[in-house]
């Protein structure tokens, strides 16, 4: 009884969300209220609220939950202990998990790289991008990256961070034109070639 329970919670609350994303498309985040998130997932404002806060709760849990499912991806290479362990297979096998993470949840990131009444999660995600690079310069290494400068840390995990979240969004709106695995050798050539020489040099 417990299972069948849980299965029906599950599957009510992925209706929900299901819901929520597919009204984002279509109306601007402050004027969608819990009617039209219930009608969308044909339930009744009561269950909705057996699951929920509010609306706010409801993009809180959601976004937590794409988020962490992006950290977990980027994480996922337990041979890269130090930044000479990172080899451009890696660096290609890491990149193009981000863009497998976010494909899954492609209508989430859809809205929180394009809705302006929501820009908080826009913030978030480029936080969580900048957090991984930032984690991964720290990881220990035959050079020191930005050591004689920490201004020039700062500046790399910028760099990095605004180059791949720009073509994150290109890619969101040009999936159909190109594949995943030639954005991730694209990106990876240019990082490879670039910017890991301008670490090693720093």
């Amino acid at each position: 009884m417990g299972k069948k329970t849980d299965l029906r919670i599950i599957r009510t609350k992925k209706s929900i969300k299901r819901a929520f994303l597919d009204l984002l498309k279509a109306k601007n985040y402050n004027k969608i209220t819990i009617q039209d998130i219930a009608e969308e997932a044909m339930i009744n404002r009561n269950t909705f609220y057996l699951h929920y806060l509010d609306k706010d709760d409801l993009l809180d849990q959601l976004t937590s939950e794409c988020l962490n499912k992006l950290k977990e991806s980027m994480n996922s290479n337990s041979n890269i202990h130090t930044i000479d362990d990172l080899g451009y297979d890696d660096f290609y096998e890491i990149i193009k998990k981000v863009f497998e993470t976010i494909e899954e949840d492609i209508d989430f990131y859809k809205v929180i790289l394009g809705d302006e009444s929501i820009p908080y999660l826009s913030i978030k995600f480029t936080n969580v991008i900048k957090n991984h690079i930032s984690e991964g310069l720290d990881k220990p290494s035959t050079f020191k990256v930005g050591e004689r400068n920490i201004d020039h840390r700062i500046i790399y995990v910028e760099y990095m961070a605004a180059g791949l979240i720009g073509v994150i969004r290109f890619w969101i709106n040009n999936k159909d034109k190109y594949s995943m695995e030639e954005v991730s050798r694209l990106l990876i050539n240019m990082y490879s070639k670039d910017m890991i020489e301008l670490l090693k040099n720093s």
